[in-house]
């Protein structure tokens, strides 16, 4: 007898994405299931609480040269290298990330392309004005399902849609070329609803003549900064949603001998905090730190190559984008190659011997 097709979801919408689309050629109603935007939505959100949770697997994209290693860091202070995952260029920079999608683009930063490293797939486009000294970002409207690309300027910005898979040029109403401006006390956000940039509300009793950072924190908006002591670094987090402006204290950090600029908290790993120690251009270390003990330990694994930017979140997503797969083909340096010129040129030689 055949299961019922709600027995069927709840069972599927458990699946990591990888055994999904190994499912989709089970049958043609799998495969409807399984591409209805409806259940990608249901299995997306599920994979969100489990990344806040507790049993989250606390797995990490590490840039290499070969493209990226899925990497596990584990509680004993060991990373696990789980796989090789190849993206669409051979040299990228990691621009941002959001919900289990990368901003990345190649060299000259005139290729982009936000990709699904979970599905392999990914969606490119090219921007018609200059990006370089620009700042990138990337949100998820829930309402319409809609990534948006946002590429902010001094004085204006663009938002690239991948649904309507067109620019929209916007006048800015506030000067900064950065999310959060080391020059002034204030951080400026995108809002997709209204297509604005807005202030956002800083956290009470912060010291505003210290330059302040933002990163990701375990999916929160963080903030630190260098405490009145030179060797603590003060950390806050503001509560999720877009329209609570509440922040709460995290934590302080004691006897940090590296200086701020080379300091980035990454991940909670239960009541501890892993930070990122950049050394070069092209390498860097983990560390832990313990705020009950008060002390930094090094991952047992230490030593780890990659770029600054080249360490983000791994999250199991079905969701956007579909429109191509595979590796594209590239250059030297990166660049994408037309594939469609040399088969042209195979047809123009075929009409001239004919």
């Amino acid at each position: 007898m055949a299961l019922p097709i709600e027995i069927i979801e709840i069972v599927l919408s458990k699946l990591s994405v990888k055994t999904l689309l190994r499912f989709k050629t089970v049958c043609k109603s799998w495969n409807i299931l399984i591409s209805d935007p409806m259940f990608i939505r249901k299995h997306h959100d599920r994979q969100l609480r489990s990344k806040g949770s507790k049993k989250s697997e606390n797995l990490f994209l590490v840039k290499n040269s070969q493209g990226f290693s899925l990497v596990k860091l584990e509680k004993g202070r060991r990373i696990q290298t789980l796989q090789q995952v190849f993206g669409p260029y051979l040299w990228v920079t990691v621009l941002c990330f959001c919900e289990g999608l990368i901003l990345i683009c190649d060299l000259s930063k005139e290729n982009f392309a936000l990709w699904n490293p979970s599905t392999r797939t990914h969606t490119v486009f090219k921007p018609t004005f200059y990006c370089v000294n620009a700042a990138f970002g990337v949100c998820h409207d829930p309402i319409t399902d809609d990534f948006n690309v946002v590429i902010a300027k001094s004085y204006n910005y663009s938002v690239y849609s991948c649904n309507n898979k067109s620019w929209t040029m916007l006048e800015k109403e506030y000067e900064t070329n950065y999310w959060a401006s080391e020059c002034s006390p204030q951080i400026v956000y995108y809002d997709p609803r209204d297509d604005k940039f807005k202030i956002l509300h800083m956290p009470e009793n912060v010291d505003y003549d210290k330059s302040i950072y933002l990163v990701d924190l375990s999916g929160f908006l963080c903030l630190y900064y260098e405490g009145r002591d030179k060797n603590t670094i003060v950390i806050w987090t503001k509560e999720k949603g877009i329209d609570i402006h509440s922040w709460n204290k995290l934590m302080t950090i004691e006897n940090v001998e590296e200086p701020l600029r080379w300091f980035k908290p990454k991940w909670l790993l239960g009541n501890k905090i892993v930070i990122r120690i950049k050394e070069t251009n092209h390498s860097g270390r983990l560390i832990v730190y313990s705020p009950c003990k008060k002390r930094f330990q090094e991952f047992k694994d230490t030593k780890m190559v990659f770029g600054w930017l080249g360490f983000v979140p791994y999250m199991d997503t079905l969701f956007f984008p579909v429109e191509k797969s595979g590796r594209i083909i590239t250059g030297e340096f990166g660049f994408p190659i037309e594939k469609s010129i040399p088969e042209r040129e195979r047809k123009r030689k075929r009409k001239c011997i004919e």
